[in-house]
């Protein structure tokens, strides 16, 4: 109902930016009404923590939605293309406060054969989903006419701050075989998939 109700919303904007602005009002609504809620004792702090969560979920999938398709006007797509978000942490356990940032991993797919994308600015398969993750990291984390939005920590993923913003989803599943540490296990215990294509997502 939430992700509905945003997008409903954000039908009405008249370009991108009005869609990062509408999206702020909305989360900001929310977020205070649950505030609200658990200050008043209608709620308690676990109940808090799944609407908190809800809402950045909310948030999450309609973001990758307005980014994606504003993307694909400068740079087409790529063959079989398809990116997940992962939340991780406070996020992925549904365990939000107020003032939680968003602990995420993007992790992408596309066909093996695949080449450039057929965009006018055309960008191969790995430059383009990188380039594809940090807009919607922008959308989440640039300041407008409404304020903040949210923090975005990328720690989590593959190799952490060295990795590439965007891993593939075989590179993901060789990283945690073979190479990843015993606390990157541990952190997987609280991750989820949170938007991005069913296929992807449950792969």
């Amino acid at each position: 109902r939430l992700a509905a109700e945003l997008e409903e919303q954000a039908a009405e904007a008249r370009g991108f930016e009005d869609k990062l602005d509408i999206t702020r009002r909305w989360t900001g609504q929310r977020r205070f009404q649950v505030g609200a809620q658990l200050l008043t004792r209608k709620v308690d702090a676990e109940a808090a923590a799944r609407s908190f969560s809800a809402i950045a979920d909310a948030v999450l999938a309609a973001m990758q939605r307005f980014v994606a398709a504003e993307f694909t006007r400068q740079h087409g797509t790529i063959g079989g293309g398809a990116m997940i978000v992962i939340g991780m942490g406070k996020l992925g356990a549904h365990e939000m406060t107020f003032t939680s940032d968003l602990d995420l991993i993007f992790v992408y797919d596309h066909d093996p054969h695949a080449g450039d994308s057929n965009g006018p600015r055309s960008l191969p398969p790995s430059h383009y989903f990188a380039r594809l993750s940090q807009r919607v990291i922008n959308g989440l984390t640039v300041a407008t006419a409404e304020g903040p939005l949210y923090d975005v920590d990328m720690r989590l993923r593959p190799s952490g701050n060295k990795g590439p913003v965007a891993v593939h989803v075989e590179g993901f599943d060789r990283y945690q075989r073979e190479t990843a540490w015993t606390w990157e296990h541990m952190a997987l215990t609280r991750a989820r998939t949170i938007a991005g294509p069913k296929a992807l997502r449950q792969r």
